[in-house]
C-alpha cells in the first residue's frame, strides 16, 4: 500500500480522504463543505466539479472503503482454499485495512450508522450483506444440521458491533487482535465447537507469524 493509503493523490481522492478525516475528527454533522475544501487543499469550484454536497463526498468515502473490502474478498476467496481459510484471510485483511485507515473505519462503522441519511447507510449495508453471503457458504460444509437462514448475518452483526465499539473508543489501531474471536464466533454455528476452536487457533498463529 502506498504512503497515501488505498487512495491516490488526485483532487477527488483528496476530497474523499478529507471528508473521512473530518467526519472522524469533528463529526459528520459539524463538518462543512468549506472545511473539506480547506483540508483537501482544493478550491470550492474543484469540489463542485466532483461532488454536489458533503453527503455525496461522504458517500464516495464509504464507497471507496467498500470497494477496497470487495477487492480483498474477491482476491482472497480462492478455489484453492477452504471457505473458512478464505474467510479467515479476508477478515484479517479487512481489519488490517481498517487499522491503516482509522478515518475510514470511523466513517463506515460510526458516522454512516449514527449520523447520516438512509442512502449512505444502505451503501454500507450492501458490503455487510456481501460478507454475510460469503460466510453463509459454510452452510454446505456444516455437520450441525440445518441452521436458521439468518445465522451468518447474525454472526457478522455481532462482529460488527464489536468493531463499532472498538472504533468508537479509539482502538482502531489494534483491530486485528480480534480475528481469532471473530473466526470462532462466525464458524461455530456451522462447524461446531471443535472445528471453530481449530480455526481460531489457526487465526492466532497467522497473527503471530505475520
Amino acid at each position: 500500500m502506498s504512503e497515501g493509503g488505498f487512495l491516490a493523490d488526485g483532487e477527488r481522492d483528496r476530497i474523499i480522504r478529507a471528508t473521512a478525516e473530518l467526519s472522524s475528527a469533528v463529526g459528520y454533522g459539524e463538518m462543512t463543505e468549506s472545511d473539506i475544501v480547506a483540508r483537501a487543499r482544493v478550491s470550492q469550484s474543484s469540489f463542485a466539479e466532483h461532488f454536489d454536497s458533503k453527503q455525496a463526498a461522504a458517500q464516495a468515502a464509504i464507497e471507496a472503503i467498500l470497494a477496497a473490502v470487495v477487492e480483498i474478498m474477491g482476491r482472497l476467496f480462492s478455489p484453492d482454499r477452504s471457505e473458512v481459510e478464505s474467510y479467515l484471510l479476508g477478515i484479517s485483511s479487512i481489519l488490517e485495512l481498517m487499522e491503516e485507515e482509522p478515518p475510514f473505519a470511523y466513517i463506515s462503522y460510526i458516522a454512516a450508522r449514527q449520523m447520516m441519511t438512509p442512502p449512505l447507510k444502505d451503501r454500507l449495508d450492501s458490503g455487510s450483506n456481501l460478507l454475510a453471503a460469503m460466510l453463509d457458504r459454510l452452510r454446505d460444509q456444516s455437520p450441525q444440521g440445518r441452521q436458521p437462514p439468518l445465522t451468518a448475518r447474525a454472526a457478522l452483526g455481532g462482529a460488527e458491533a464489536v468493531v463499532r465499539r472498538e472504533v468508537a473508543e479509539g482502538r482502531s489501531k489494534t483491530l486485528t487482535r480480534l480475528v481469532p474471536d471473530f473466526i470462532y464466533a462466525a464458524t461455530v454455528p456451522f462447524l461446531g465447537q471443535g472445528e471453530a476452536l481449530r480455526f481460531a487457533r489457526l487465526a492466532k498463529e497467522l497473527l503471530e507469524t505475520g
